[in-house]
């Protein structure tokens, strides 16, 4: 009757401590997952691809990504249509905008809006093709060649963090 009683209470024992095991195994992997953090980046970063999306659909008006592009100058400031239309729809996050292009055989860049982001922010880019033709010569991506449609390509970075 004791060994009965030895051997119950063994089992129970070693129930309970398997369990313990799985427990404390299951709780710390929860706790140090980096899935949680990743689920609010993700949707940021959709939010900032949409927006540079939508941007790049009307190319002939002032909002539009080639539309801003057109109109700068040497001081790099976009029109405040297109900060508009940016602000309305990165709203309430904020961001900071920049431009990377070639001239010659150096990279170039720019920052359109200088805000300064926190560690958690994440970054979307598009891709946007200029016509030397349409460009005046006071802007920073014309080139004296000579031909009218020398393809230009300018990379705008958008990046964006909660408020």
């Amino acid at each position: 009757m004791v060994k009965g009683q030895m051997m119950t209470l063994e089992g129970i024992m070693g129930a309970l401590l398997l369990f313990l095991v799985t427990y404390t195994l299951f709780q710390s992997s929860l706790v140090i997952s980096p899935l949680w953090s990743e689920f609010s980046d993700a949707q940021l970063k959709q939010i900032a691809y949409d927006s540079l999306r939508i941007l790049d659909g009307n190319s002939t008006r002032n909002d539009s990504l080639e539309g801003m592009l057109i109109s700068l100058d040497s001081s790099f400031a976009p029109n405040q249509d297109f900060i508009q239309s940016l602000d309305r729809l990165i709203r309430p996050a904020n961001y900071r905008l920049e431009i990377y292009w070639v001239n010659g055989s150096s990279i170039e860049s720019a920052v359109l809006v200088n805000n300064k982001p926190t560690p958690e922010a994440v970054a979307a880019s598009r891709i946007v093709v200029l016509k030397n033709g349409d460009l005046s010569p006071s802007s920073p991506f014309y080139r004296s060649t000579g031909k009218t449609y020398t393809p230009i390509v300018v990379e705008v970075r958008l990046i964006v963090w909660r408020a």
